[in-house]
């Protein structure tokens, strides 16, 4: 989805009331496909506010930017991100299993599954969500898309599998070792097609890690960057607070998505 403003919104910007009006109906996508209400500027009133411009900063900070300058150019980096954003959500998507978990991945009570949540005793932060689900139950893919890296070793002696969704990547994570794979590289895939199955995470004595559950870790980008997804932390894509994801910079929340994803068939 693109949105055309004419001129920069934001603090002491030009905020002509057309390009306000646009930056507020984007933010307040934003706010709606991220979870996270800190993004929703209020009215959509062609007034550039308080909270216009907060729902602005909090944006950015979201992006990683450590010092926001509550600013959306034409063409500049943030407006490119939000656009991005909001193309993930014109993909049709189905829930990664024909079940819901029985565990939440967001909001309250979802603890060390979340997104952004502290990793390595805070030294990095979660790079996506995690689903729980008993061994070996078969993981699906959300969309249409392509098989362009995978399966290949991941975690604890688990797989991963990444996917081209059109205006996204997802890699789905801790999959279990097969014989015989489900995908492969270069494999175009429909919606709803099984990946793999979830995996058996184990410690370097072969014992289980010691989780409520085995688990889909599933990651999305928006494609706004190129390369390898995992980065070492000087090319890292960071969270509000400056913690590195260890991942690229076109990291994104994958909550929102997948809360409002029907179940297959």
């Amino acid at each position: 989805m693109d949105i055309s403003i004419s001129a920069s919104v934001g603090f002491e910007c030009a905020n002509h009331t057309n390009d306000v009006k646009a930056v507020q109906a984007a933010l307040k996508e934003a706010a709606r496909l991220s979870v996270d209400p800190r993004l929703d500027p209020g009215p959509v009133d062609g007034d550039c506010g308080v909270g216009t411009e907060g729902a602005i900063e909090q944006f950015q900070r979201r992006l990683g930017m450590r010092r926001p300058d509550v600013q959306i150019d034409p063409g500049g980096y943030t407006l490119t991100r939000l656009c991005a954003l909001l193309a993930v959500d014109g993909v049709k998507m189905t829930f990664p299993f024909s079940r819901s978990s029985a565990f939440a991945f967001f909001g309250p009570g979802a603890g060390m599954r979340a997104f952004g949540s502290r990793r390595s005793g805070g030294a990095r932060a979660h790079a996506g969500i995690d689903l729980y689900f008993p061994d070996f139950t078969d993981v699906l893919a959300m969309a249409d898309g392509v098989v362009t890296r995978g399966p290949y070793a991941f975690y604890l002696e688990t797989f991963a599998v990444e996917i081209d969704h059109g205006p996204f990547i997802a890699r789905y994570g801790e999959l279990a070792p097969e014989s015989m794979w489900a995908v492969e590289e270069g494999d175009r895939l429909e919606r709803g097609r099984k990946i793999g199955r979830v995996g058996i995470l184990r410690q370097a004595d072969g014992s289980r890690l010691g989780v409520p559950s085995m688990m889909l870790h599933l990651e999305l980008y928006d494609k706004t960057e190129t390369g390898k997804l995992t980065r070492a932390e000087g090319t890292s894509s960071r969270n509000a607070v400056g913690v590195p994801y260890l991942r690229r910079r076109d990291l994104i929340d994958p909550s929102g998505f997948v809360h409002r994803a029907a179940r297959p068939g």
